[in-house]
């Protein structure tokens, strides 16, 4: 069902009506309060309609065990991705605990988070202090590293990482395991695998964004991109082969062994050597194996045949 449409429903419902105007009550010498009662009154009233059997009519019926539920709910939302850390989801349940002790008073036993429901607190988005210049801003070169982390995970250019919806990807990536790009010329979407160095990309991504924005206007792209190029320089990558980790390390999970530039191997080598390990038993089932691999990777970063994975992949003649 439509968001809108069930927030409206909700809102016409005996329960939420009940409730918001026992909140309006306690709550009448603090608007800001108020409002924000009313808001997580509404997210446990779509729960107990929808997904808790609509038995209760009155916000007098809520018990600790319905608000327990309504937190392991919430923990089941945060393990499928819905949420980039528990602290939305304990927020929900601290809202809920400050409602029922409006209603209850100090018979209220307070719900923990982490006790009752296993919110344990865990947020892929890292909260560091800013790297300060000699200006007292963020330093650009430090928050440019993030774009390094998402070409090294994702396998994506710098310009597709810039554009990235990070929040968005963190919760498809979590709930999915696959993350949705955007190539940066012609706007063809393309799925690419989320792996756990993803996630932590993607949240190192956020956090970074977020000092971003302390940057002067003139800063935001041009000063920021070239941070990244000279950043990718120094730790010995141009700026388009960051991702050539990913292709490697792409090439190395989807065939179990190691890209010829790796090993060492040649390439008849490294197609009998790819034979073994995956117990094809001829040469030419092995070359085919690794040919389907690489258009696998091809077509996760976005380029078209095989020809451009050779640099990263190949051993040097």
């Amino acid at each position: 069902m439509d968001k809108t449409i069930l927030r409206h429903k909700t809102r016409c419902h005996p329960l939420y009506k009940n409730g918001e105007s026992e909140i309006i009550r306690a709550c009448n010498d603090n608007a800001k309060t108020q409002k924000r009662l009313i808001s997580q009154w509404l997210s446990f009233c779509i729960w107990s309609i929808t997904k808790d059997g609509d038995l209760l009519e009155t916000i007098n019926l809520v018990t600790r065990e319905h608000i327990i539920r309504y937190g392991q709910y919430l923990k089941s939302e945060f393990d499928n991705g819905k949420f980039a850390g528990t602290n939305t989801a304990a927020s929900y349940l601290s809202g809920m605990n400050t409602v029922m002790k409006l209603i209850h008073g100090e018979n209220w036993e307070k719900i923990s988070p982490i006790k009752d429901c296993g919110l344990e607190p865990i947020s892929h988005i890292p909260n560091k202090k800013p790297e300060l210049d000699k200006y007292g801003l963020p330093d650009i070169e430090s928050l440019a590293g993030y774009l390094l982390e998402l070409q090294i995970s994702l396998g994506v250019t710098v310009r597709e990482a810039l554009i990235l919806d990070l929040k968005k990807a963190l919760t498809e990536g979590r709930s999915t395991g696959w993350v949705t790009v955007t190539h940066f010329q012609n706007g063809v979407k393309r799925k690419v695998p989320c792996r756990l160095s993803a996630i932590k990309a993607i949240g190192s991504g956020i956090a970074a964004r977020r000092l971003q924005k302390c940057l002067p206007r003139k800063m935001e792209f041009d000063d920021f991109l070239a941070a990244h190029n000279k950043l990718a320089t120094r730790k010995g990558y141009s700026t388009n082969t960051a991702r050539g980790i990913y292709i490697r390390d792409r090439y190395q999970e989807l065939t179990g062994v190691e890209p010829p530039i790796i090993s060492g191997l040649s390439q008849t080598e490294h197609w009998q050597n790819l034979s073994r390990h995956s117990n094809k038993t001829t040469l030419s089932e092995a070359k085919g194996l690794d040919k389907n691999t690489r258009h696998q990777i091809a077509k996760e970063i976005g380029v078209l045949g095989i020809e451009p994975l050779k640099d990263y992949l190949d051993k040097k003649p």
